[in-house]
C-alpha cells in the first residue's frame, strides 16, 4: 500500500462524507484556507481514485503515489524546461520553472514565476502589474497593504497561466549593502512576519502556491553560491527562522526554497539540521522544499536531508543518480514517494488537480493599477521635512524644475530585474515623474509649469533650479540579485555623481526637495542642507503618481522604516569584514568566504539600543503633514503567569489640522536574565484620524503568538521559554522615539497568597486575619479544588486557636495540625466542581492570640508554604513565603499590622 496505507489508516468514516471544500490547516491561529471556487475537471473516480474530491488530500496524495511507476516519480522530483504545449499562447522557456504534468494520471504541469520581478515558464512573460518592492510594502506596517499586494499578484500569477509564486522573499535586512533587501521586509522579524502571512494567505487564495525563500541566513549576494555562514541556534531562532515559523504557521505555507550558502558548515539545501530538525520539526512545516536554482549539490544527502524538488534542469535528481542511489540502498523508493507526498497533498488542498489552469485568463489593470498606487502612497516615508517644507503649495507655484537621471527622475523606477539586470516586467502602462506631477498639479489647479531636466550637466541642472520655484530631484540606487552595493554612498548612474548633483540643486536654491527611489538604506552626506527628504522605494509603474501625490499634499505620508538607515559605511553587523561580506577563515584564499554572525541578536535597531547609537533614521521612523500625541497607557494582567494575553492600551490623537495615519508601536524589554537587547517590536497598529479626532488602540501582546513575543530560545532544551521577572512596555511611534513606557512581572507561581486582618490589638486580645488568593493564574485551568498551607509565626508573641472557611458553602477544612511551636498545617478542599475556586478572594478566616508582653515586640505571621491542587490532581506551587504581616504592639494596647509583597 505504501504512503496510502498511513493515510487510510486515519481515515474515518466522517472524513469519508463529501465535501467541496478542502481546508489546509495550520498551528495555532492559522487561517483557514480553501481551494477558490472551481468546476473539478471531469475525471473517472473509478480508474483514477484520487481524483475523488469527498476524500482528504492526505489520502488522495497517498492513491496517487501508489499508482505511479518508479520513472514517473523520479521525473516529478525535478524541474526541467519543456514546451507549454497544454496553455495556448504560453510556449517555450529556458528558465526551466517548470515540472511536466502526467495527463494519464491527472497530475497537472507546474509553472513557476519570479514573482513580480519578471521570469516565468512562457517563452514571452505576460503583461503584468508592475508592483512596488517589498520594502514598500514593509513601511505601510499595515498588513491589509501586503494583503491587497498579494492578493494582486496571486491573480495576476493564476491568469498568467501559472500555478506555482516564487515569493515572498523572508530573509531580513541584517546587511544595509544586501542586493536583495527590496525584495523583503526589513530588518525585524515580527514585521516581516506580519507581512508574510498577510501575503501569503492572500496569494493562496487564488489556489496558487507561495513559495517563501531563501531558506535560511542568507542576508547576503557576495559569495552567496559558496559562501559560509556562522550563526548560533538561538540567533537563527529568534530572528531569522521566525518569520518563517509564522508564515508555516499563520499562512499554512505550501514551500519553501532552500538558498544558496552553507550554513554553519553544511549546504543549506542538504542540512539536515536546517530542513528537518529546525524547518520541520521546530516550525512544523508540513509543506515542500524546493531548492533555489543550483543549489541542490548532491542526491542521496539532499533528498535524506529533507529537499523535495530540485531546480531547475536536474543536474543531481537525474533518473540516472537516483537508480543509482537506489541500487546502492543510499535511497529507498520510500524516501521518494515522502518527496511527492509533500508537494501533491499541497496541491491536493490547494484545487490545483480539480482545477488545473489551461487557458490565460484576462486582468483588470485598470483596478490593479489604482490598488498599487494606494499601496504605494501609503508605503512611501518621509523622512525629513524642517519648516513644513513638504506638501508643496500647488496655488503659489508657478515653475517646477525636476532633476534627475533617466533611471531615477526621467522613467518610471521598477524593482530591479534579476541577476542579468535585464528581466523587464511587461507592464500595461507607466506613470513617469514628469506625467505624475502635471496629474497632480492639473488635480489642484494649478498651472505651474514642470521642466524635466536628466542632470547630464549638472551646472545646467543647477541653473534651472535656481530659477525655479521649487526643485524636485530624483536619485537612488540599482539594487539587484546576485551582488550586494559595494558603497552605500548614491552610485553614479547614467554617468551622473549624484551626490554632486544633490549638492549643487540644493546650493543654487535652498527649496529643494529630495526624492529617494532605492532598494535600501543610503548614505546622505548633504542632508542638512536639504530641507525635505522622501523615501518612495521602488514605486512601479505608478511611479509619477505615488511620488506627486505625496509631494503635493493629495496624500499625507503615512509609511515607518522597516530597516535602519546607519550613520557610516560599517557599523552593527557590518563592522567588520569578518560581518560581511566574510573573510577566508584558514587563509587558503580565495573562496570560499565566512560570515559570522558575530552580533548574535543585535542586529538592527537592536544594535543601535544596545550601544546607545543613534542612526541616521531609526527603524519605524516616518513623518506626516500633521501631528499626533499617544498617552494614556494602561497595560492590564500586571501580574502574570506568562501565558495569559497582555492588553496594552492608549489614546492615539490627531492634534494636527489635516487627515492623516500614525502607526504607533509597542515594544517589549525582557528581564535582564534573558540577555536580550533592550527591546523588541511585539506589536503595531496603522491608525487613521481627521484633525482632532481621538482613538483609543489596544495592542494585545499574547504570549501564545508565533512570534513568541515573551520567549527566547533555549537552545538547550530545544525550546522556547518564557522567564520570571519584569517585562517592560515601550510605546511610541519609531524605535528611537518612545512616548510611553510601563511594565508587567511575569510570576509563574500559579498564585499569590495574602494575609489581611484587624489594624490593631491589645495584648491578651483575640484577633481574625483573612487567607487569600490574589493572581490566581489560569493554568489551573479547571480551578482550585485542594490546598495544602503550612501558617507559620512566633510562639512567644502569637497563639494559634482555630482556623473557619470563609464561605463554608464552598470550601471545607479537611485537616488541621499543629506541627510544631509556631506552626500550623490546614489541608482544604473545595466542595464540588461548581465550588472551584476560579477567582481571587478570600478563602479562609484564622483566629489567632496576641500574647501578653513586657514592652512593645513586632512579630511576622507568614505562609510558610502553599500547594494548590486542581480538579485533574496536578499540583501547584504557589508565592506563600514572599508575603508576610508585621505585628507591632505598643504599651499593650494597639498591634499595627502593615502587609506588604517580598
Amino acid at each position: 500500500m505504501g504512503i496510502i496505507s498511513n493515510h487510510l489508516k486515519k481515515l474515518t468514516l466522517v472524513s469519508l462524507i463529501l465535501s467541496s471544500t478542502f481546508t489546509f490547516t495550520g498551528g495555532a491561529g492559522a487561517e483557514e484556507l480553501s481551494a477558490p471556487a472551481i468546476t473539478v475537471q471531469t475525471s473517472d473516480s473509478s480508474t483514477l481514485p484520487w481524483m475523488n474530491a469527498s476524500l482528504t488530500p492526505e489520502v488522495r496524495s497517498g492513491l496517487l503515489i501508489d499508482a505511479m511507476s518508479l520513472d514517473q516519480k523520479i521525473q516529478q522530483i525535478a524541474m526541467k524546461p519543456v514546451e507549454n504545449t497544454s496553455l495556448p499562447g504560453c510556449g517555450f522557456s529556458a528558465q526551466g520553472r517548470h515540472v511536466e504534468g502526467i495527463p494519464e494520471l491527472a497530475i497537472p504541469t507546474l509553472r513557476m514565476t519570479n514573482g513580480p520581478f519578471g521570469g516565468g515558464d512562457c517563452a514571452v512573460a505576460p503583461t503584468s502589474t508592475g508592483l512596488t518592492s517589498a520594502l514598500t510594502v514593509a513601511s505601510s506596517f499595515d498588513p491589509a497593504v501586503s494583503s491587497a499586494w498579494g492578493d494582486i499578484i496571486g491573480e495576476e500569477t493564476r491568469a498568467s497561466g501559472h500555478n506555482v509564486l516564487l515569493t515572498p522573499g523572508i530573509n531580513l535586512g541584517r546587511v544595509p549593502n544586501a542586493g536583495r533587501n527590496f525584495e523583503y521586509f526589513g530588518e525585524d522579524p515580527y514585521l516581516a512576519g506580519v507581512m508574510a502571512v498577510a501575503q501569503v494567505n492572500a496569494v493562496q487564495a487564488h489556489g496558487v502556491q507561495s513559495v517563501a525563500k531563501h531558506f535560511a541566513a542568507n542576508e547576503q549576494e557576495t559569495s552567496r553560491s559558496t559562501m559560509d555562514t556562522i550563526v548560533d541556534d538561538r540567533t537563527m531562532h529568534e530572528l531569522y527562522l521566525l518569520p518563517f515559523e509564522m508564515t508555516i504557521q499563520e499562512a499554512n505555507l505550501a514551500s519553501v526554497m532552500c538558498s544558496y550558502p552553507h550554513l554553519n558548515g553544511v549546504y543549506a539545501c542538504e542540512s539536515s539540521e536546517l530542513l528537518t530538525d529546525w524547518l520541520r520539526e521546530d516550525l512544523g512545516f508540513k509543506g515542500y522544499v524546493m531548492s533555489d536554482r543550483g543549489a541542490t549539490h548532491s542526491t542521496a544527502p539532499a533528498i535524506k536531508a529533507g529537499l523535495d524538488l530540485e531546480f531547475a534542469s536536474p543536474l543531481w535528481f537525474t533518473p540516472k543518480l537516483i537508480h543509482e542511489a537506489l541500487d546502492t540502498g543510499a535511497l529507498t523508493v520510500a524516501d521518494i514517494d515522502r518527496q511527492l507526498d509533500r508537494r501533491f497533498t499541497v496541491m491536493f488542498k490547494l484545487g490545483q488537480f480539480d482545477d488545473p489552469i489551461n487557458s490565460l485568463s484576462p486582468i483588470d489593470f485598470a483596478t490593479n493599477g489604482r490598488r498599487i498606487q494606494d499601496i504605494g502612497e501609503q508605503g512611501s516615508v518621509l523622512l525629513k521635512n524642517d519648516h513644513r517644507a513638504l506638501p508643496l503649495k500647488a496655488a503659489s507655484l508657478k515653475s517646477v524644475a525636476l532633476i534627475g537621471t533617466p533611471t531615477f527622475a526621467g522613467s518610471a523606477k521598477f524593482n530591479s530585474q534579476g541577476p542579468s539586470n535585464v528581466i523587464v516586467v511587461t507592464s500595461p502602462y507607466t506613470v513617469t515623474p514628469e506625467q505624475g506631477l502635471n496629474n497632480a498639479l492639473h488635480a489642484l489647479g494649478s498651472d505651474a509649469s514642470v521642466t524635466y531636466n536628466n542632470a547630464s550637466n549638472i551646472a545646467e541642472a543647477a541653473a534651472l533650479a535656481a530659477k525655479s520655484d521649487v526643485a524636485v530631484v530624483m536619485v537612488g540606487d540599482i539594487s539587484r540579485e546576485g551582488v550586494d552595493r559595494s558603497s552605500l554612498a548614491l552610485p553614479v548612474t547614467d554617468g551622473v555623481d549624484q551626490d554632486a548633483l544633490v549638492a549643487a540643486v540644493v546650493a543654487a536654491n535652498p527649496n529643494t526637495v529630495v526624492v529617494l527611489k532605492n532598494g535600501g538604506p543610503v548614505l546622505l552626506p548633504w542632508l542638512d542642507k536639504v530641507p525635505a527628504v522622501l523615501e518612495a522605494w521602488y514605486p512601479g509603474q505608478e511611479d509619477g503618481n505615488i511620488v506627486a501625490n505625496l509631494l503635493l499634499g493629495i496624500i499625507n505620508p503615512s509609511g515607518k522604516l522597516p530597516i535602519t538607515f546607519p550613520t557610516k559605511e560599517r557599523e552593527a553587523a557590518t563592522a567588520t569584514p569578518a560581518q560581511w561580506p566574510g573573510i577566508d577563515p584558514d587563509g587558503a584564499g580565495p573562496l570560499p568566504l565566512t560570515a559570522t554572525y558575530s552580533e548574535g541578536l543585535e542586529m538592527g535597531y537592536r544594535w543601535y539600543d544596545a550601544h546607545g547609537i543613534d542612526p541616521l533614521f531609526a527603524f519605524g521612523h516616518g513623518l506626516s503633514y500633521t501631528d499626533f500625541k499617544i498617552s494614556n497607557l494602561d497595560v492590564t494582567q500586571r501580574i502574570t503567569d506568562g501565558t495569559s494575553p497582555i492588553q496594552v492600551s492608549f489614546l492615539v490623537k490627531n492634534t494636527g489640522d489635516v487627515a492623516g495615519a500614525e502607526v504607533p508601536q509597542v515594544y517589549l524589554g525582557l528581564p535582564e536574565n534573558a540577555k536580550q537587547p533592550p527591546k523588541r517590536l511585539v506589536g503595531f497598529k496603522k491608525i487613521w484620524l481627521a484633525p482632532g479626532e481621538e482613538k483609543q488602540v489596544t495592542v494585545t501582546i499574547n504570549p501564545a503568538a508565533t512570534n513568541h513575543p515573551l520567549s527566547i530560545w533555549n537552545a538547550d532544551t530545544d525550546a522556547w521559554t518564557t522567564l520570571n521577572g519584569q517585562y517592560k512596555v515601550y510605546v511610541g511611534n519609531s524605535s528611537d522615539n518612545i512616548a510611553l513606557n510601563d511594565f508587567f512581572t511575569v510570576n509563574d507561581a500559579i498564585a499569590i497568597t495574602t494575609l489581611t486582618g484587624n489594624g490593631s490589638v491589645t495584648p491578651g486580645e483575640s484577633f481574625s486575619l483573612n487567607y487569600g488568593l490574589k493572581h490566581l493564574m489560569k493554568a489551573v485551568e479547571q480551578g482550585v479544588y485542594a490546598q495544602d498551607l503550612t501558617i507559620s509565626f512566633d510562639p512567644n508573641d502569637i497563639e494559634y486557636i482555630d482556623a473557619q472557611p470563609s464561605d463554608p458553602t464552598a470550601v471545607s477544612i479537611v485537616d488541621k495540625k499543629v506541627t510544631g511551636p509556631g506552626e500550623v498545617r490546614l489541608i482544604l478542599a473545595s466542595l464540588g466542581s461548581s465550588k472551584a475556586i476560579k477567582t481571587d478572594g478570600d478563602i479562609l478566616k484564622l483566629q489567632l492570640k496576641a500574647k501578653s508582653v513586657a514592652a512593645s515586640s513586632s512579630t511576622n505571621v507568614s505562609i510558610a508554604s502553599a500547594v494548590l491542587a486542581d480538579g485533574a490532581g496536578k499540583e501547584f506551587q504557589t508565592e506563600g513565603s514572599s508575603h508576610y504581616i508585621q505585628i507591632h504592639i505598643v504599651n499593650k494596647s494597639s498591634l499595627n499590622m502593615l502587609i506588604a509583597n517580598a
